[in-house]
């Protein structure tokens, strides 16, 4: 890297952690180049980077940060990843170690706060801004569905119901005496049911009394 490559590059990762929402250091030796390409291509995926640094450079970058801590963490084969989230970076790294023994987590800030590396793994557990949103969104928006439709169906029920009566015209005088009509009718079937008495055995009886 050229003289004004690099201070090019000063500049611009300067602005890089003042807008950072998380940069995660790790060492990376004995990674593959296809092992570091695919981390950096999920990262990447995920709104972030995935770089390999020069310490030499990140000591001029970070000699006005307050977090010691921080910068004894730049010494042997470094590469940061970060991304806009406070989650995404962390997530990704890690998981990828569990999976790639030789990429190890040291730590990491979040704006001018140092991560150890237990810090660091706690995030990687939690979601991402994108699957709270999703959440959030699936909370919101199912239930209210829900009610909608609801309401939506009775209401179209009920009207339904509502038209149809008023196709039916019927006056008040013609339902009582069409309930007068039911009655009658049910009297005389109630009087249709009586058993009837034959002819023999009335003169059974009439022999049965003599």
């Amino acid at each position: 890297m050229k003289r004004d490559q690099k201070k090019q590059f000063v500049k611009n990762f300067k602005d890089i952690l003042n807008n950072v929402g998380i940069l995660v250091v790790t060492h990376y030796s004995g990674l593959k180049t296809t092992q570091t390409d695919e981390l950096r291509l999920k990262i990447k995926e995920a709104g972030g980077k995935f770089i390999i640094v020069k310490n030499s450079l990140m000591k001029i970058i970070l000699k006005e940060h307050k977090s010691k801590e921080f910068k004894a963490l730049f010494n042997g084969p470094v590469a940061l990843a970060y991304s806009e989230d406070e989650v995404s970076a962390a997530k990704i790294s890690v998981n990828f170690s569990k999976e790639n023994d030789k990429l190890l987590i040291l730590g990491g800030i979040i704006g001018e706060k140092y991560l150890e590396q237990k810090d660091i793994l706690e995030i990687a557990t939690l979601p991402t801004l994108d699957e709270i949103r999703s959440k959030l969104i699936c909370l919101i928006q199912t239930p209210a569905r829900n009610i909608a439709y609801a309401l939506k169906f009775s209401a179209n029920k009920l009207a339904r119901v509502f038209n149809e009566y008023s196709k039916l015209d019927i006056p008040e005088k013609k339902i009582e005496n069409e309930a007068k009509s039911d009655e009658k009718s049910e009297v005389k079937v109630k009087a249709e049911e009586k058993p009837e008495v034959k002819e023999n055995d009335k003169n059974n009886k009439g022999t049965e009394d003599k």
